[in-house]
């Protein structure tokens, strides 16, 4: 028996890589041979060429010149993971050609990450298997809509699709809501799958990281468009917590005002292996990252989840910390700090609230499985 496995796995981002790897290796350490189907996603746009783009183009090639091609070593560094450590489909696949010549599974599984995400997928059916023939189970492992409703222009495409699946669980409870109120299914919640691997199992992929620092250092990992563009507001945040623990900051990814902070490192050339390295090893986290909380509660960091609360359209990250038992380490932007080193130092997930997140998972899984 084969299951085949679609999932935004080649996207040039660390949570959608590492949850692939995730879900595709505890299925090999539960007995389940898998395969990841090779669906490239997003499909490669064409640009126009203009002056303008030539100019702007000139301009990134020279600021990338002066600070050593970090994109490219990052790139370099996404393709040696995939060849590595991913299992593939023996042919590659776009929008069209897999519901012309669908790979054939004994079963079919839709990932996790934001492959129902109306934004990104969008009228893509392939994400709801749209390919897979109808005689064979189709089932989702903690798939995330990333909001809280469809629109009426996408819900009768969403109701057709969802409905033909035989068992769904999704990662956020909102996507219970969606489920049941599009199909009238009943969905479970299961956790990211990044979570189902304990640190232990992280390590061997931790210990292939090329970035090794031995001082203690507090890892910051911002992504702006999860919150906006309110970087000096966390920037205070930062520096609070910096100055009360009295650490080198490592800032992943970044911006370049960054590079210039006292004591601080700004690291943009990481791939997969580096992120976890640095989450194993971190003293303290500060992230608008779900991946960026989940990987602190695996390794079992003091966090701040940096948020937006007055965002009721998206709350991954605040469900997150919610269910691992450490909801006071989701802040608001707009907040302001005053707490001590103990207090920072003790902002961490509960083991036993993951061991039950993954227990409840792995059941999940045994159960739709079982079925074939």
């Amino acid at each position: 028996m084969k299951i085949g496995i679609i999932t935004m796995h080649k996207v040039l981002n660390y949570g959608s890589a590492l949850q692939a790897y995730a879900l595709q290796r505890k299925l090999f350490l539960m007995g389940y041979d898998n395969e990841l189907i090779d669906y490239l996603f997003p499909p490669a746009n064409k640009k126009k060429i203009t002056i303008s783009a030539i100019i702007q183009t000139i301009i990134i090639f020279l600021r990338n010149a002066v600070v050593g091609f970090p994109t490219a070593r990052k790139k370099k560094r996404f393709e040696a993971f995939y060849q590595n450590n991913f299992i593939l489909s023996a042919a590659s696949y776009n929008e069209q050609n897999i519901k012309d010549n669908p790979p054939i599974y004994d079963a079919y599984i839709t990932g996790s990450d934001q492959v129902w995400n109306p934004r990104f997928a969008g009228t893509d059916s392939n994400f709801f298997l749209g390919f897979a023939p109808t005689d064979k189970p189709k089932f989702s492992y903690a798939s995330s809509f990333a909001t809280t409703k469809i629109d009426s222009e996408q819900a009768p495409l969403y109701s057709r699709l969802l409905s033909e699946y035989d068992e769904i669980s999704v990662r956020e409870s909102t996507g219970i809501s969606i489920v049941k109120e599009l199909t009238g299914k009943d969905a479970t919640v299961c956790c990211d799958p990044t979570l189902l691997l304990t640190a232990d199992e992280w390590r061997e992929l931790s210990d292939q990281s090329v970035f090794k620092l031995k001082e203690k250092f507090i890892l910051v990992y911002i992504l702006n468009y999860m919150i906006g563009n309110v970087s000096n507001e966390v920037q205070k945040q930062i520096d609070y917590v910096q100055q009360t623990l009295g650490y080198k900051v490592v800032y992943l990814v970044g911006r370049k005002e960054d590079a210039f902070r006292p004591n601080s490192i700004l690291y943009k050339a990481g791939g997969p292996a580096e992120f976890v390295w640095l989450f194993r090893n971190a003293e303290f986290v500060i992230t608008t990252s779900f991946h960026g909380v989940a990987f602190s509660l695996i390794h079992g960091k003091p966090l701040l989840g940096i948020v937006d609360k007055s965002n009721k359209d998206d709350s991954r990250l605040q469900s997150l910390l919610v269910a691992a038992g450490v909801e006071q380490s989701c802040l608001d932007y707009r907040d302001v700090i005053n707490w001590d080193k103990a207090y920072l130092l003790s902002l961490r997930g509960k083991i036993d609230k993951l061991d039950e997140m993954r227990l409840q998972s792995v059941r999940y899984i045994e159960r739709i499985l079982s079925k074939l």
